[in-house]
């Protein structure tokens, strides 16, 4: 048996580290695995809707590109015909020298633009119309806790979940309720738990640093024996104020979610509680239509997936949230306002300096400043917009938003706003004059190469986290413990509202400017593959799982691509009328007006009330094929953070064993290691992490482990005692050993929940001496609880005093005894 030497200190498993990272990023179908890059987009509807409907948004995208760039060709080849003696390859592909001949100007640019131009409204409809099918057909694939769960608001404060269940299950017989949640204040608790679990990672990485330096032979750091025992204290201190917190009367937030034994029972919930605009009208003069709990009518929704809920959140008022989120707004528009201002002094200096070269007959000088100037510009524009994004997403945080989905949706409408004014917009705005646009080193000159540098630079830091690598490559190979390790190893998060961001400003950039540099669309579609191919690779293979989304930041994308389309609209009729020649008419500003009319006919027009279009509401279908709540297997249930139980330093500070796996066969009494011993797969595993050192062992116990099998045997894990703790180590714990607080025996700890015994178990261990002092192996026995499934912890107090954390592995089953040789 390998293990822990006597005064070395193991070194932490990068190995392992990196399997858990592994365990943690991309999204896994129903056996577990992650999904391939090449599988279908339906399976990654598993994510949620939103995550499915920004693929295929972006895959019509790259088709509706496509044929822009078809129709475009015909615009770029009379550019580059009437450019030809420019010498000038940037500008020649631009409409501005051109069109000096009026019927050109309308069959040659106008038209083509305005077919693009249905193209997209189009694909706008078709969106639409997609939101609700695949959100229709993404619930129909996938059952989850949202499909059985509502989530109520307006609940009187001293409304207890007996009274509620009262309400559901009796007064209305809307079906059995199998979960009530209601929601607590609990932003302190959160903000307490938050900072003791980087303090519990801080104290394992500084009491491995102070073992690997006693073990070395050198001289301790001074105050690292106090770093060590301040940072106890205050986790203790953190543990009391959770405690006292969890202690005292919850404040409810009026908030609370319901989760019914079946999908009828959550659908009649629904439509009792839903009232349409008439009724609504009704209930406001007095009039009872909807149920009431006492005198008070609930707001009862669809609620979302537990894991989209910030429970710390909810106990902020909506008008709270619109004011912070007024806020937000006001300093994001401020930030793009100073970065207007320094594009502005940027443009005019680089048009003092092109004057001043002209005037000096210095044109080659004049066009290579012009564009060098052109790339600077847009590696400038490219560093704002990466600072813009790190300053909205942190004022979006404070806005404190209720749930995931919402975060996303109102990061998105920040950051694209952001990117579409600073990339897209500003170098038009400050430019003195539309007549300067098509120069070289000019508006198009400018957006070419944004568009160029926006296509690669994005794309590569979201495949290849900077951040991320310098953690696991620079600092990981330095830490000492096998938690900061793990830390530093974890996957990046994935923002869906990012990524809808980027997405409207490639488009954005597109639409504006492939108009009148037609080259620009197929620029952009080559960009959209890239994009697709790297966002997925990302969320799959880098970035951990987001939430599970719904279609709102999909709906709010939309939104935003129809003020792209009208802003497209507007640069074209500028475009148009500004490159006619002077007093003639040719009827090109006719076709701009007329997208404007179809523009605000799609905007205005009600099409939300045909059935096709409207929001998916699941009020109907049966998803779930009748199947209850209680068969669905892994469902996560709500769990507000103020009733989940106190951390406690003692059971974080537990010494995991390195095991050996044993069976051990008929007549064993488990007591004494008698009977014929076989092994199963003969290699050490840690208990902590057995699911992930468990390559080669049965995947399931023999026929002679499993229940009602013919002779009852045991499984032992079996390992010499890591150490004995130095000799400098004071009785009862040192500085780096967490103190003894809690003293478990492992048979109490097995039975905190519900046992279902298989064979009659031994007694506990008699109670340690006071000094840790271990004279030989000791054998622990336990009995596996009936809740314990794999992966499941147990505390063990071993002979010494010392807390041993065992998993249950994938072997064990309810009720089976198995015994830790220590």
């Amino acid at each position: 048996m390998s293990g822990t030497r006597e005064g070395r200190p193991q070194r932490p498993d990068v190995l392992r580290a990196q399997r858990r990272a592994r365990s943690m990023r991309g999204f896994k179908d129903e056996k577990s695995k992650t999904l391939d890059l090449r599988g279908p987009l339906k399976e990654l509807g598993r994510a949620g809707v939103g995550v499915e409907l920004y693929f295929r948004t972006l895959r019509w995208l790259m088709i509706a590109f496509v044929l822009a760039a078809a129709l475009g060709s015909i615009s770029l080849a009379d550019n580059t015909r009437s450019n030809a003696d420019l010498n000038l390859p940037i500008v020649e592909t631009t409409i501005g020298p051109c069109c000096k001949d009026v019927d050109r100007l309308v069959d040659w640019q106008a038209i083509p633009w305005f077919i693009t131009f249905l193209v997209f409204v189009g694909l706008m409809y078709f969106v639409r119309y997609k939101q609700r099918s695949i959100a229709r057909l993404v619930d129909k694939r996938f059952t989850t806790t949202g499909d059985y769960a509502v989530e109520i608001r307006g609940v009187p404060a001293a409304t207890r979940e007996a009274e509620l269940i009262d309400y559901f299950e009796k007064q209305n017989n809307f079906g059995k309720v199998a979960q009530v949640q209601i929601g607590y204040r609990c932003s302190e608790y959160v903000r307490l738990f938050e900072r003791w679990k980087k303090l519990d990672i801080e104290l394992r990485e500084t009491t491995a640093q102070h073992d690997a330096d006693r073990a070395s032979g050198f001289p301790l750091p001074a105050g690292r024996a106090g770093k060590i025992d301040s940072i106890q204290q205050e986790m203790v201190a953190l543990e009391g104020e959770m405690a006292r917190l969890q202690a005292e009367e919850r404040r409810p937030t009026g908030a609370a979610f319901i989760i019914f034994e079946t999908e009828k029972g959550r659908r009649d919930c629904l439509r009792a509680h839903t009232l349409n605009s008439c009724q609504a009208l009704v209930q406001q003069l007095g009039f009872a239509i909807a149920p009431r709990l006492g005198h008070v009518t609930l707001t009862v929704t669809a609620a979302p997936e537990p894991s989209d809920v910030y429970w710390e959140n909810l106990e902020v008022a909506p008008n709270e949230v619109r004011k912070r989120s007024g806020l937000t707004l006001i300093v994001a528009a401020a930030l793009v306002g100073v970065s207007a201002g320094l594009l502005a002094l940027f443009t005019q200096r680089k048009n003092r300096e092109i004057a001043r070269l002209e005037a000096r007959s210095e044109s080659q000088a004049a066009v290579a400043y012009a564009q060098g100037i052109s790339i600077v510009a847009a590696c400038v524009v490219t560093g704002v917009n990466a600072l813009l994004r790190i300053a909205v997403q942190r004022l979006t945080v404070y806005e404190r938003r209720d749930t995931r989905t919402e975060y996303e949706e109102s990061l998105f409408v920040k950051l694209s706003l952001a990117y579409v004014l600073n990339q897209s917009l500003l170098i038009i705005l400050v430019s003195h004059s539309p007549t300067s646009w098509f120069v070289d080193g000019g508006v198009y000159a400018q957006a070419f190469f944004i568009v160029l540098a926006n296509s690669v630079v994005p794309e590569f830091f979201k495949v290849f986290r900077i951040d991320t690598l310098f953690q696991r490559y620079a600092i990981a190979p330095f830490v000492k413990s096998q938690a900061k390790l793990d830390e530093l190893w974890e996957p990046p998060e994935a923002s869906m509202g990012e990524f809808y961001a980027g997405l409207l400003k490639t488009v954005a950039l597109g639409l504006l400017y492939g108009p009148a540099m037609p080259v620009i669309y197929f620029v952009t579609a080559g960009a959209l593959c890239i994009t697709y191919g790297a966002t997925k690779y990302a969320l799959l293979r880098v970035c951990k799982q987001p939430p599970s989304l719904n279609e709102g930041v999909s709906e709010r994308f939309r939104e935003a691509l129809s003020y792209v389309v009208l802003a497209g609209v507007v640069l074209q009729f500028t475009v148009l009328t500004t490159r006619r020649p002077r007093g003639q008419r040719d009827g090109a500003e006719v076709w701009p007006t007329i997208a404007f009319v179809l523009w605000a006919l799609y905007k205005f027009v009600p099409v939300g009330l045909l059935p096709c279009c409207a929001k998916y509401t699941d009020t109907k279908s049966n998803d779930t094929n009748g199947a209850p709540f209680s068969s669905l297997r892994g469902a996560d249930k709500y769990l507000c953070p103020i009733s989940q139980p106190v951390p406690s330093i003692v059971e974080a500070q537990a010494r995991p064993v390195r095991v050996r796996l044993v069976v051990e066969d008929g007549g064993g009494d488990g007591g004494d290691g008698g009977g014929a011993h076989t092994a199963l797969g003969l290699q050490e595993v840690s208990l902590s992490s057995v699911r992930e050192s468990a390559d080669g062992l049965p995947s399931a116990p023999p026929a002679s482990l499993q229940p009602g099998g013919a002779a009852p045997s045991t499984v032992r894990y079996e390992t010499p005692y890591d150490a004995q703790p130095p000799a400098s180590q004071p009785p009862g714990g040192s500085a780096g050993y967490a103190q003894p607080m809690v003293v478990a025996q492992a048979m109490a700890v097995a039975q905190a929940v519900p046992v279902a015994h298989a064979y009659p178990a031994p007694p506990p261990p008699p109670p340690p001496p006071p000094p840790p002092t271990v004279h030989a192996p000791s054998l622990l026995t336990v009995v596996c609880p009936e809740n314990a499934g794999p992966g499941a912890q147990l505390i063990v107090q071993g002979p010494a005093g010392d807390l041993i954390r065992v998993t249950v592995p994938n072997q064990t089953y309810a009720g089976m005894v198995f015994h830790v040789s220590v």
